[in-house]
């Protein structure tokens, strides 16, 4: 395989839709990073239990994508291989076989983290991928039941409004917001919004511009929407949840109908203050990436084993 140049590993990384929109001077340390490697024929090229090092795009060749032992897809050039395990950055992605003498260009993942710390317009084309490919998911796959937070935050609800203590307390104890930093926190803290409202209080509509998001504090609320085949879909949220947010980073209009079902109390979020804040903790912008990269990868696990027990073999 001969030697690369720049301009070809510019154009194959424009390629890769989520780089789509950065320019070439924006690319070029990216493009650096990148080297040629050959897969000889059965040899694999990532592993399901092992971290992902790389994302791999494919200049010839195919590779078979494996995943609990199943085969999922066959990816052949142009394709990519293990973007979505590395942004999950956990073991438990893919497993990828080459098919026949494929050649690829690597990029290193910490060539990717670095570019996505340096470049936060990357970072957030990169959630805004995600977001979509999550919401697609989300809206034809079964309603996961509430998790509420082993610790309930009812003790922290009086007559007067929640201070900044409280309201730094209850972000951290969200899944995105887990690792934040305090600073970062606090400043979007203070930019939220307390509403206190009846059972029965529709939140949002199905066609409403994503313009805020749900912090929950007490009280649950229903998600309701249909399904393609017509059925009607209810998940249930309420405190330790974020409620929204996928749309509001990804600009879309709502798909669902946000209603509460018991007197509840929330903290609302503005969509530029969630982005703001994801700018200033890069960190957490991460983080987002990760969890919405593993819950496509654990919903396709879920899929794939309702669909293999539906199988006249299960």
């Amino acid at each position: 395989m001969r030697p690369p140049d720049l301009t070809e590993r510019l154009f194959r990384l424009r390629g890769v839709p989520v780089f789509g929109a950065m320019t070439a001077t924006e690319l070029a340390p990216l493009a650096a990073t990148m080297r040629p490697v050959t897969f000889e024929k059965g040899e694999v090229v990532s592993r399901e239990d092992e971290p992902p090092r790389a994302f791999y795009m494919l200049l010839t060749g195919a590779v078979t994508m494996r995943r609990r032992g199943k085969v999922i897809r066959t990816v052949a050039a142009p394709g990519g291989v293990g973007f979505l395990s590395l942004l999950a950055r956990t073991s438990g992605g893919t497993e990828a076989v080459a098919q026949a003498r494929t050649e690829t260009f690597e990029l290193p993942a910490d060539a990717l983290y670095e570019m996505y710390e340096d470049h936060f317009p990357a970072l957030l084309g990169t959630l805004r991928w995600l977001t979509e490919r999550f919401l697609e998911e989300t809206a034809r796959d079964e309603p996961r039941p509430y998790v509420p937070p082993s610790e309930g935050f009812d003790r922290l609800v009086g007559e007067r409004e929640l201070g900044l203590v409280e309201r730094i307390f209850l972000l951290r104890r969200t899944v995105g917001f887990r690792d934040a930093n305090v600073n970062s926190t606090a400043r979007l803290a203070r930019t939220l919004k307390e509403l206190r409202v009846d059972a029965g209080a529709s939140i949002w509509r199905p066609g409403d511009r994503a313009t805020k998001t749900i912090f929950p504090v007490k009280g649950e609320m229903d998600l309701v929407w249909r399904d393609a085949d017509g059925r009607r879909r209810v998940q249930v949220v309420g405190p330790g949840y974020v409620v929204g947010g996928a749309e509001a980073i990804s600009n879309r209009p709502r798909w669902n109908e946000l209603v509460t079902t018991e007197p509840s109390v929330y903290l609302e979020g503005s969509r530029e203050a969630l982005i703001d804040m994801l700018e200033d903790d890069i960190e957490v912008g991460l983080q987002f990436l990760s969890m919405l990269a593993g819950g496509l990868l654990t919903t396709w696990d879920r899929r794939a084993d309702a669909d293999a027990a539906r199988s006249p073999a299960g």
